[in-house]
């Protein structure tokens, strides 16, 4: 039972992706959720390209947890982006990310982060134009969308709470996936991932596969081409920089694993975006 209901959250939270809303779930049990714990937009994407930053977004989060007893409310992250939350309970919330409605205060959050960290400010302000959305969202009909997620995730904390401690395999994962979806934009190896969790290279493979169906080094490679498409979005991002971005360290192997992959170039993945 508990399986199939995170594959029913995971469908439905991809269901929302796909109609255009980058969705996220953060605290409680959403370790179980990892995957959907990152926001997906371009402009978040080569924000957390930065790992410092990202560490800054997931402070961001306990802050959010704050604002508990409001039903929904939207506000502003430490990098610009805004976003309506909803809260599951004191512990866990939903997060529909991806607005730039007050560019002035945010374009102050961008120069901010560009001389703190040495970011390029104009690429972050291109960024922030493009790839997010600029216009708010009816919010009684987001309620009617997102309250059937709240309900499932509230399901989902009195199954999990109710189970005896997870088997250590499944801990391991959790802690595997959490690593890979934190770094996969660096150039990581199986050593690497085995060394950062004190286990041995056959039990990184073993496990991963186990819980995810998935071999890790395939999952890995899936998982940077996906954002590199998402990346391309960005038309004035150079595909050399969206592939070092997404983790390929052999920038012209990059159109080679993608056209595989899509069954088209980046370039011409592109271009069919800009005709659109």
């Amino acid at each position: 039972m508990k399986n199939k209901l995170i594959n029913d959250i995971t469908a439905y939270i991809n269901y929302l992706n796909e109609k255009g809303l980058y969705v996220t779930v953060h605290g409680g049990y959403a370790f179980r959720l990892f995957e959907h714990n990152i926001h997906k937009h371009p402009y978040c994407t080569l924000i957390k390209a930065e790992k410092d930053l990202w560490k800054n977004c997931l402070r961001c989060q306990k802050k959010v947890l704050n604002k508990y007893k409001e039903e929904i409310f939207f506000g502003m992250c430490h990098a610009g982006v805004e976003e309506y939350v909803f809260f599951v309970n004191d512990k866990t919330f939903i997060s529909v990310s991806g607005y730039g409605i007050n560019r002035e205060k945010a374009q102050g959050k961008i120069k901010k982060l560009a001389d703190e960290f040495y970011l390029n400010t104009n690429e972050l302000i291109f960024a922030y134009e493009n790839s997010l959305k600029h216009e708010k969202e009816n919010e009684e009909e987001l309620k009617t969308i997102i309250k059937p997620l709240c309900y499932m995730l509230s399901l989902l904390e009195i199954q999990l709470a109710s189970l005896p401690k997870a088997d250590e395999s499944g801990t391991i994962y959790d802690s595997l996936l959490a690593y890979v979806l934190l770094n996969f934009t660096s150039d990581i190896s199986v050593k690497d991932i085995a060394k950062a969790l004190s286990c041995s290279e056959s039990t990184v493979c073993h496990t991963f596969k186990k819980h995810s169906g998935v071999p890790i080094k395939k999952y890995i490679a899936d998982l940077r081409l996906k954002k590199a498409k998402e990346m391309l979005e960005l038309k004035d991002l150079p595909v050399s920089t969206v592939a070092q971005l997404c983790g390929f360290t052999n920038v012209n192997y990059f159109p080679t694993a993608f056209n595989k992959a899509f069954g088209i170039s980046p370039t011409e993945y592109r271009e069919g975006l800009e005709k659109k």
